[in-house]
């Protein structure tokens, strides 16, 4: 079959790749100039079944009212934003409480470590080793709250077969040494080491290379316009660039899956958060983390990159607005501070990288992956802040669902 994906960031090349190695004729249509230039493109680097809890957590209404007009505040909702999020942030509540909530991160979870297993597929065909990551997560707690708060959701993991270990602050400052200047803010952490971490930007453009050797076509600087429809379905994808005929398509376009899978009649409970992130140099700091520290107090992970810091954190809703909101990126180097206050004597202002992207969250938390109402339309969007730590799995099992070949996952609590 000629299928046409929609999208080239962690998602869209995934399921591309996937399916050009079941023989199908694949074009990808992005309207940037590259692949992963969007969402994909400074995220935090995870690939952590650890840390699959959607963001709608019991509890979650009366944090965000609270954060209302702080600059600062780990989720901030901007009034702009309010008349798109009406029905869906009624759903966003609904699946907030706790046996949904529970059921949702038991399916993240899933997803998530089966996306583990088809990493490790790729990673002769894709170089994984040279990432710039490796493996293990940290995620340290501040007070007791926290702390049971963490010990009562590894119990999920427990269930899903997740490796970890608690430890106390002490442990804690062995297993990743840089903490050893905040061992006293800390009462202890969730040590994942199965988790892993690198440049999701770096494996994207990986992706693409082998995507493009098993045949991919790749249009970039590409936006797509509409679709042509026939008796069995889509028969052309309509594109600023002329139409592309297509036996069957998938939409892998982030946050902007919603409007173009409407111009189908197909409705994706699916909204844009802003998250952001800074990416630094090192330099001469010698006593450099070795993995991921996620603190869940301040809402923040800090991921070593080979000789570079990042520090990911916040989330907005803010609609479809790309813009860096430079109170936001200080709040985020402020998080860096609290995490690795020594660091900061190294901190090179000039060359800090900020970056600003749009993480498209179901209303469930869980990731929308499978067939639409249109015959032969698939959607493959959702992933809100496990791209990376879903994207593999998520390829390869909608490849297999366009194949009729049963996915090595319950996909259908995944489907639209």
């Amino acid at each position: 079959m000629k299928i046409v994906v929609v999208g080239s960031g962690l998602i869209g090349l995934s399921t591309a790749y996937f399916l050009a190695k079941s023989q199908h004729d694949v074009v990808v249509i992005e309207r940037q100039s590259g692949p992963a230039l969007e969402t994909s493109f400074a995220n935090g680097g995870l690939l952590t079944p650890s840390l699959s809890d959607p963001w709608n957590a019991p509890g979650v209404a009366s944090k965000m009212l609270s954060w209302l007009g702080r600059e600062d505040s780990p989720v901030l909702l901007r009034p702009k934003a309010l008349p798109s999020l009406a029905v869906w942030g009624l759903q966003f509540l609904s699946e907030s409480r706790q046996v949904k909530f529970s059921r949702n991160m038991a399916r993240n979870v899933r997803l998530a470590q089966y996306n583990l297993t088809v990493m490790d597929s790729l990673a002769a065909d894709l170089s994984l080793q040279a990432l710039e990551g490796g493996r293990g997560t940290l995620k340290v707690a501040r007070d007791q709250a926290t702390m049971d708060h963490m010990i009562a959701l590894s119990g999920i993991l427990k269930d899903q077969s997740v490796g970890f270990e608690v430890v106390d602050q002490h442990r804690a400052c062995e297993i990743e040494p840089a903490l050893v200047p905040i061992r006293n803010k800390l009462v202890g952490a969730l040590f994942c080491p199965d988790d892993g971490f690198g440049d999701a930007h770096l494996f994207c453009q990986r992706l693409a290379q082998s995507a493009k050797a098993l045949g991919v076509t790749f249009q970039f600087d590409t936006s797509v316009t509409g679709f042509e429809q026939a008796s069995h379905g889509v028969s052309a994808v309509l594109t600023d660039a002329g139409a592309v005929a297509a036996d069957a398509v998938v939409i892998a376009a982030g946050s902007y899956s919603v409007a173009l899978a409407a111009k189908l009649g197909v409705r994706l409970p699916v909204r844009p958060c802003k998250g952001y992130s800074l990416t630094v140099p090192i330099g001469n700091w010698q006593a450099g983390p070795k993995m991921p520290v996620i603190d869940d107090a301040l809402h923040a992970v800090v991921t070593p990159l080979g000789d570079r810091l990042r520090v990911a954190g916040t989330a907005e809703f803010s609609g479809f607005d790309t813009e860096i909101n430079p109170h936001r990126i200080e709040n985020v180097k402020r998080l860096m501070a609290q995490i690795y206050p020594e660091f900061m004597a190294h901190y090179d202002e000039a060359a800090a990288e900020p970056w600003a992207g749009l993480r498209p969250v179901s209303a469930t938390g869980v990731p929308i992956i499978g067939k639409t109402t249109v015959p032969n339309c698939f959607v493959n969007t959702g992933h809100g802040h496990l791209g990376w730590s879903m994207a593999a799995g998520s390829g390869k099992a909608l490849a297999d669902v366009i194949n009729q070949t049963p996915p090595a996952i319950a996909i259908a609590d995944y489907q639209p």
